[in-house]
This record gives structure tokens, sequence and C-alpha cells, in this order.
């Protein structure tokens, strides 16, 4: 497989290794099913081949890695006769036929697509367009590995087939990937979602999860979510309908929301903080412009602690300027105005970091947003942030490997309690 973009931490082919905890999970979920052949794409060192082995012991096991070193650990592996490995590239478009596995014609799915974007080739589009995914995609070139894995196994797999992932953030949660989400939904059963801890895998804090679906067995009524603790314990899942499950599918999210319900709240009933605001702005002065800035600007460094002020965290001093020099400055930078709501857009701990502009004019990083609501609104914004109710949901519903972040969406569809 041809890298366009490689992985820093992962092995040369983007690969991160599955752990037993992770694959045993995974293998757990999918039931009501006896397979007799059981595919594992870029298998690796066969982590999820292993586990589905202890569970269906007479399948035939076939599996496929890039890598020719994983045929020794493959075949090290499980000695059965009814295991064969091939060294092919998984994405090839003729895979069925190299293989000797038609299209079509396996029962169980299994796939920890590696963390790299393949430098596309022509036949990319072919297998999205077989699997049914080229129109959920805002490009054809926003399919990375995991994309075309998703794709590839769609093709192989037979009718009412099982297919077990270990997916990215950003295919769960992203609002670029909504339109794969909402074909995944619409033209197959989605069963459930696993939220798993950070580091999960070695060498990375990349937010991932485990999802398990049926093909072509209709539309899909309601996913069950959950998450697993470091521990390795699965929580008791949750249910959300599929319009919620397009929006987003990751357990944190739902979980803060539906807990929110249980205290008494009414999906009708809530408000969102959209519902409250004015206006939402993004500040323009990137990091690197800071130090050449006249003025002092604002950014994530620069938010108070809450032990460091009062009851309301407030914007240092140095940062605020006269608003008599608001046209002024409107002209060269984005400013917030007094009353603005400072929150951080990005960053490993964004949700400790909110403040209030008290007076006068303050000029904002790019990675700041000023939230500007009505006077009667400010206060009840401003609690909710704060409290330990808003600095979960903001935690939950932010996305992104290391340093998270927030897109304007994120902010604005955050549910308050209903008072």
């Amino acid at each position: 497989m041809d890298l366009r973009r490689p992985s820093t931490n992962a092995d040369q082919w983007g690969r991160y290794y599955t752990s037993p905890a992770v694959s045993r999970t995974l293998v757990d979920a999918m039931t009501r099913v006896r397979p007799k052949l059981i595919l594992e794409l870029c298998a690796g060192q066969g982590a999820l081949a292993n586990a589905a082995l202890k569970k269906w012991k007479s399948a035939n096991f076939v599996t496929v890695d890039t890598d020719l070193t994983a045929t020794t650990v493959l075949d090290r592996l499980t000695s059965k006769a009814s295991h064969t490995h091939h060294a092919h590239d998984a994405l090839d478009d003729e895979l069925a036929d190299k293989i000797g596995v038609p299209l079509g014609s396996v029962d169980v799915g299994l796939c920890n697509p590696p963390y790299v974007r393949p430098r596309w080739r022509s036949s990319f589009g072919h297998i999205l367009e077989d699997a049914g995914l080229s129109g959920a995609l805002q490009s054809v070139h926003d399919a990375g590995a995991d994309v075309l894995f998703i794709a590839q196994n769609l093709r192989l797999l037979r009718q009412r087939g099982k297919l077990g992932l270990i997916l990215p953030d950003g295919l769960i949660t992203g609002q670029k990937y909504r339109g794969l989400r909402k074909v995944l939904l619409r033209d197959h059963h989605v069963e459930q979602v696993v939220q798993l801890p950070r580091r999960a895998f070695t060498r990375t804090e990349a937010q991932t999860y485990l999802l398990v679906l049926s093909k072509c067995c209709g539309e899909t009524p309601q996913v069950q979510l959950s998450q697993m603790s470091n521990r390795g314990e699965v929580s008791l899942p949750i249910s959300i309908a599929a319009d919620l499950a397009e929006h987003r599918l990751d357990y944190a999210f739902h979980a803060s929301r539906t807990s929110t319900t249980r205290r008494g709240n009414t999906r009708q009933g809530t408000k969102t903080v959209g519902a409250y605001v004015n206006e939402l702005i993004r500040g323009t002065t990137s990091s690197s412009q800071i130090d050449s800035c006249p003025l002092p600007v604002f950014h994530l460094g620069d938010f108070p602690q809450t032990r460091e002020s009062a009851a309301v965290p407030i914007v240092p001093t140095k940062f605020i300027q006269s608003a008599g020099k608001t046209m002024e400055l409107r002209e060269k930078y984005r400013i917030a105005n007094a009353g603005d709501i400072l929150i951080a857009r990005i960053g490993r701990n964004l949700h400790d970091k909110v403040c209030l502009l008290p007076r006068g004019i303050c000029i904002i990083s790019d990675c700041i947003y000023a939230i500007r609501a009505a006077p009667e609104h400010r206060e009840t914004l401003l609690k909710y942030l704060l409290s330990d109710h808003g600095k979960a949901a903001l935690k939950a519903t932010s996305h992104g490997v290391g340093a998270k972040y927030l897109s304007r969406s994120d902010v604005l569809e955050l549910v308050l309690p209903k008072k």
C-alpha cells in the first residue's frame, strides 16, 4: 500500500496492534452468527482472528496483510489447516480473485484499519462505488484507509454478514463524515458501538471505537452505545435513535445528554446553548502571529485558574483594551466585547478554560471562541459552562487526538439542564 501520509507513531504500515482485551470485546459483541468463513484484512499479527478462533473454532479463516513478515507471525499464531494467509495489498480492487474469496461470500469480517492516508488510486473509486459509499463523502479524496477498508469489507461480506471494525474518532463523531454514518445507518444495521479508553493502543492517545454492523439488514432503528473502562470493563449500554446516531456515535456525548434527561428533562423541554447565543466569534490571530502583535492577544495559556479569581474567572487586566479602540482594532483583529464569555476552541483541557470579559475589549487568538449573549442570558450560560455538568459536556463533545477541539456546532448544540 503506497502511503501519502505515514503515521508518526505506528509501524511502517500505519498499524497500531490490537490488544487481546480489545480483540475479545469486539468478537464478543458479534452475536447471532455462526460463521463458516471469517476474513481479517490488514491482519498484522492476527489479534482479531485469534480472538475469533477461540469463539468459532470450526470456522475457516482467511487473513490478508501487505507486510511480508506478517506471514511468519500468522503461521506461528495458528497452524490450523482451516487458516490461509495471503501477503497482498488488501485494498486491491481485484482482491477477491487474488485470494480466492468471492465477493459477497464472507460471513464475518474483522478489521483494524491502519491510521494512514494512502495515495489515491482510481481503483479506490471502484471499491467505494461497489460498496455504495462513494456518494457518502463530500469528496472521494476524503476516503482514508479506514473508509476504504470499510468499503472493501462490505464488498466481500455476504448479505446479513457481520462486520466488526476498530475505527478512529473522526468517523464516529466528525461532521465531515456525517454522510458516511447516514449511509451506513440507512443501508445496514449498525448494532453496537463501544467507546474505547484512550491509550487502548500503545504509542497513541487516539480515541477509538469498536463498531459492529450487519450488512443489508434494513435501516438501523436503534444503536446500542457503551464504553470500555481502563480496566477492560464494558458499561451497560444506552440506546439512541438513528437520527441521533447520524449526528454522533460516541457513548460519552450521548450519555452526558441522557443524564440530563434522567434528571427530569425531556428532549423537547431542554434548550441548547445556541438558543441563548446571539453570536459565536472565533479569533483570527494565529499562535505564530501573537509575538509580533503590538498589543496583548488572549490565548490558551492566558485563562485564569478558578482559584486565582473570584467565583467567576475573568480575563486578566493586561489583555483588556479601552472600548474606544473598538473600530481601530476591528479592522485588523477579531475582538471580544465586554460581557462575552471566552472558551478554548482547542486543547487537551479545553473544558477547564472558561472566563468572562468584564469590561472593554480583548483581542482573541484563533484558538478562542467568544460567546456573545444578551445580558439576561449571560449568567445562565456562564453558570452552566463553569459547572461540573457543563465541563463534562464540553469534554464529551470535543473531538480529536491528544489536543481536542470544538467546532461551532459542538458548542451551539450543547444541551443545558432544565431549570
